[in-house]
């Protein structure tokens, strides 16, 4: 055995690929697989070539799967794209299908689901989970109330028993009776500005029990929460031109959003990219004819009027639009002018 062989298996031990990699070095030591000095590794009926001398199956030389999933608006020529890796990973990207430009936005750690996108596309409605400590200390403190501070001049709390608070100093958190907001215990819906995560309202939820969402109209949201948890974490002040309301269950109902589903043709046409080789597919989108809109291995696709194509050639005749995979972690604060309903 080589030292290259020695520094891979160190590598690969590391990777939690031992396994793997014990395999493959007891066929290089039998001499099988050698050809022209480079060791192949089979997949199927592939041979994935490796520079170092041990190879490794093509979905595990990469260090984790990027994933998307996007919601597509219904008056608009706009989609909001959830890009997922590594791990608990998230970032939103903006993606104008007129011209195919993309807009990437703010990251987040935790579980993100897209509930759903107004019409136009400027308002993005989602439920999020955070559990870790540091995330848990953040949101439970609650928004800064001046009427509860203390000063040194004025020892009391500006807030007496008995005393009447007008509207305008009521606390953001406060509803029109005075209702508390729910603690938040590590799970919310809210409404942002996309591609960005920061909140312009927040509903906290009881873990998986509430939550979510759906935009009936561009001004009219239905919360799915009781009317007890519709009390919201107001980060920019709602305007009364915002009807937002409790609509128990809804997960049933109808999303103002396009989101891709699976149908028996949607199986066949990913079967079919996959035989082309793409290893994974994320979602296909057969809604903008007549061209047809997929993603897979961290990349959107558009293909030109797919009905003249013949499916065997569907990977090789489309335009790859955009590469996700490589990006990485950036704390990205977001403008003025997304913090504004």
């Amino acid at each position: 055995m080589t030292a290259v062989d020695i520094a891979c298996l160190d590598a690969l031990r590391c990777s939690n690929f031992f396994g793997l990699a014990c395999d493959i070095c007891e066929q290089r030591l039998r001499g099988i697989d050698h050809g022209d000095g480079v060791w192949f590794h089979k997949i199927g009926t592939r041979v994935v070539p490796s520079p170092c001398g041990i190879n490794l199956p093509m979905t595990d030389q990469r260090p984790y799967r990027t994933r998307t999933s996007v919601l597509f608006a219904s008056h608009a020529p706009r989609a909001v794209i959830l890009r997922r890796g590594p791990r608990s990973h998230h970032r939103l990207i903006v993606w104008n299908t007129d011209d195919d430009t993309f807009e990437a936005g703010q990251w987040m750690r935790g579980n993100v689901r897209l509930c759903d996108l107004s019409p136009s596309g400027s308002r993005l409605l989602y439920f999020a989970e955070q559990f870790h400590p540091r995330a848990m200390s953040k949101v439970t403190l609650g928004p800064y109330d001046p009427l509860r501070q203390t000063f040194a001049k004025y020892p009391k709390p500006l807030v007496r028993p008995g005393r009447k608070v007008p509207r305008y100093m009521r606390r953001p958190a406060e509803g029109p009776d005075g209702a508390a907001t729910r603690a938040v215990m590590g799970s919310w819906t809210a409404i942002s500005t996309p591609p960005y995560f920061s909140a312009l309202a927040i509903w906290p939820s009881i873990g998986r029990w509430t939550g979510g969402g759906v935009f009936t109209s561009e001004r009219d949201v239905l919360i799915n929460e009781a009317a007890c948890g519709m009390t919201p974490i107001q980060n920019v002040p709602i305007p009364r031109t915002m009807r937002i309301a409790s609509g128990g269950r809804t997960r049933g109902s109808k999303m103002s959003a396009y989101r891709p589903t699976e149908s028996a043709l949607h199986v066949s046409i990913a079967e079919t990219l996959q035989l082309s080789g793409l290893l994974w597919v994320d979602w296909i989108n057969l809604s903008h004819e007549p061209d047809l809109l997929f993603a897979g291995d961290g990349r959107v696709f558009r293909l030109r009027n797919y009905a003249r194509v013949p499916e065997e050639r569907y990977l090789a005749a489309a335009t790859p639009l955009v590469d996700l995979k490589d990006m990485i972690f950036e704390q990205v604060r977001p403008p003025p002018s997304a913090m504004r309903w």
